[in-house]
């Protein structure tokens, strides 16, 4: 059996793992087609994980048999998911973290003692999200069951995560904008934005966390800032905007027309 878990460039050096499906969409193998991003907005129109490798037969085959996996029996997969988290690679001794910001600056005590025993994290969702209640709560099953590993999650699914019972200090998540729930978000919710680069980001009173993807969880604040991939076709689409503005202008064209 393959590994569940996988490393891309930019997070290995951070000791993170993560677990992709298929963005927005996915036919399974009896042919029916299962939204798997359901509360997308305009963020489909301009998501990196629509995009460049995301599309290479042999990614998106690998994501799409993870889906499958779980589609076909999600017990058996989230037993599978355990007994690879209890695998040496994800257990054996690391050293404390090497962190862009100071431990002082993390004001969760759960999170700056799981810094300093330099244990992985889990990132759900390099692609996809929370498509079901059920989904969620098996994530959160799989989290109890490995208390040492942090696991995290930026999603739409808002909603779903604000009501959701004995979320374990090991799981983390913040609201990503660009959904249909962005009208939830306020300062009161860790969110994510999407901003055309880091100037506007820093300008907005957002702190970034482009040095490493862990600061989305780490830095003591609820307003955390993504700098925009730098993609031609959707630079142009962005047009100078955030996430959180292109959705504001969707709902508002879409009011008009009710």
């Amino acid at each position: 059996m393959m590994p569940l878990l996988t490393q891309n460039n930019d997070l290995r050096p951070h000791r993170i793992w993560n677990w992709s499906i298929p963005a927005l969409s996915a036919i399974l193998a009896d042919g029916t087609r299962l939204r798997t991003c359901p509360s997308a907005g305009i963020c489909a129109s301009v998501c990196y994980a629509r995009n460049g490798t995301y599309l290479f037969s042999n990614v998106l085959a690998a994501h799409t048999r993870n889906l499958q996996l779980v589609i076909d029996d999600h017990l058996a997969w989230r037993e599978m998911m355990i007994t690879e988290l209890h695998q040496t690679r994800f257990t054996r001794p690391a050293p404390p973290r090497l962190l862009p910001i100071s431990y002082d600056l993390i004001a969760d005590d759960w999170l700056r003692h799981w810094c300093e025993t330099g244990t992985p994290a889990i990132r759900i969702h390099d692609a996809g999200d929370f498509f079901a209640d059920w989904y969620l709560d098996d994530w959160l099953y799989i989290a109890r069951q490995t208390p040492a590993i942090m696991f995290y999650a930026y999603t739409k699914e808002i909603e779903m995560l604000q009501t959701a019972s004995d979320i374990p200090a090991n799981f983390r998540w913040l609201a990503s904008t660009g959904g249909t729930q962005d009208h939830l978000i306020d300062d009161t919710v860790r969110h994510a934005d999407v901003f055309p680069d880091e100037q506007t980001l820093t300008d907005a009173g957002y702190s970034s966390q482009d040095a490493s993807d862990l600061l989305a969880v780490l830095w003591p604040t609820t307003r955390i800032g993504i700098p925009a991939n730098n993609i031609k076709h959707f630079n142009r689409r962005i047009a100078g905007r955030t996430f959180s503005q292109m959705q504001t202008e969707l709902d508002e064209r879409r009011a008009q027309h009710d």
